[in-house]
C-alpha cells in the first residue's frame, strides 16, 4: 500500500543520501546503453558552489551535450560544463568567472523532466495502479528509461541522456555495489542491513512495475525496462534530482553543480517563473518557469550541500 511506497523513500533518504553525499566522484563519462545498467553513484552532482580546475580533454558526448544547450537556447558566458580530472563532467566558472550575486543559468522547464509529464505519459498511464501518483523517485526513474529507451533518433534530449555515467562508473553508491562488495564495505555498520533493506524493497517494487510490463510491451522494451536498469535510474534520481516547486526534477546542466567540501563559497537554487513560491530562496519573474542558479558570496549558506 501507500505506507510501504512512503516508508521505501524515507529509508532511502535516511541511508543512501548520506552514503552518497560521503563518496568520492570517479574519473570519467562515457555512455553505451548497456553500460548503463552494470551494478554498481558519483558524488558529482551534490548541490552546490560552481566547481574550478583546469579542464581535461572533453569527450564527444560532452560537445554534443554543449552543441544541444546552445540549440535550446541555454547560453551562459558565466558557468560551462566541462571534464576535470577527479569530478568527471561538471560546472565550472566561464573565463571572466563569477561574482557574488551573478545569474549563473537559467534552465526553463520545458527541458526538464518532471514526475507529473512522466505520469501523464504511457508509461505513467501503464503503471498508475502500482506506482502511486507522489512516488516522484519511482516516476522519474521510470521516465529516464523511457527516455534512452526512445534512443538517439527519438529522444530530443539525448544529449543529456548520453551524458549521464553508466553504472560502471557510478562506484560511491552502495545502491548499486554487488552483495560481497556492499558486506565488505559495510560490515559491522548498520548501514549494511539498512542499505540491503532499500535495495530489496526497490526490487519489490520493481516486480510490481515488472508484473504490468507484458500488457504494454511496446512502451517497455526490456533491453532497458529490467531490475539492473530500475536500480541504475533511482541511483541517478538520487544523485541528481532537484527540489523544483512540489516536485523533484531532473534539470540538465544544472545537475552538473558540485559542491567541494569545505569550500568558502556558495551557490543558491532557486524557481523562477509563473506559479514558483516565493521564498529567500526564490524569486517570481517572467513568463515560463525555469530552474536558476546564482553565485553567493564566500561563506555564504547558499542552496546547496
Amino acid at each position: 500500500g501507500r505506507e510501504a511506497w512512503e516508508y521505501l523513500a524515507s529509508l532511502m533518504l535516511r541511508c543512501l543520501a548520506p552514503l552518497y553525499l560521503l563518496s568520492t566522484a570517479a574519473d570519467a563519462y562515457s555512455l553505451d546503453a548497456p553500460r548503463h545498467f552494470v551494478a554498481a553513484v558519483s558524488a558529482r552532482h551534490a548541490r552546490g558552489t560552481v566547481a574550478s580546475a583546469a579542464p581535461a580533454a572533453a569527450p564527444p558526448e560532452l560537445a554534443s551535450f554543449r552543441a544541444w544547450l546552445s540549440e535550446s537556447g541555454i547560453a551562459s558566458e558565466a558557468v560551462e560544463p566541462a571534464k576535470l580530472p577527479g569530478w568527471g563532467v561538471c560546472l565550472v566558472a566561464g573565463p571572466d568567472g563569477v561574482a557574488q550575486g551573478d545569474t549563473l543559468l537559467s534552465i526553463p522547464t520545458a527541458l526538464h523532466l518532471t514526475p507529473s509529464s512522466v505520469a501523464a505519459g504511457p508509461v505513467g498511464a501503464a503503471v498508475a495502479r502500482v506506482v502511486p501518483s507522489d512516488d516522484h523517485s519511482a516516476l522519474l526513474a521510470l521516465g529516464l528509461l523511457e527516455q534512452l529507451s526512445r534512443g538517439e533518433a527519438n529522444c530530443s534530449s539525448w544529449p543529456y541522456i548520453e551524458l549521464l555515467p553508466s553504472g560502471d562508473e557510478m562506484v560511491g553508491m552502495p545502491l548499486l555495489w554487488a552483495d560481497e562488495e556492499r558486506a565488505q564495505l559495510l560490515s559491522g555498520s548498520h548501514l549494511e542491513g539498512c542499505v540491503a533493506q532499500a535495495r530489496q524493497q526497490l526490487l519489490e517494487q520493481w516486480a510490481a512495475v515488472e508484473a504490468v510490463l507484458p500488457a504494454h510491451a511496446e512502451v517497455f522494451p526490456r533491453s532497458v525496462f529490467n531490475a539492473a536498469g530500475y536500480l541504475w535510474a533511482h541511483a541517478v534520481v538520487l544523485s541528481r534530482a532537484l527540489p523544483f516547486g512540489e516536485e523533484l526534477h531532473l534539470i540538465p546542466l544544472l545537475d552538473l553543480a558540485n559542491h567541494a567540501a569545505g569550500s568558502p563559497h556558495a551557490c543558491s537554487i532557486g524557481v523562477s517563473g509563473e506559479g514558483g513560491a516565493v521564498s529567500e530562496a526564490w524569486q517570481v519573474e517572467g513568463k515560463e518557469a525555469a530552474a536558476v542558479l546564482t553565485a553567493g558570496g564566500a561563506g555564504g549558506a547558499g542552496g546547496g550541500g
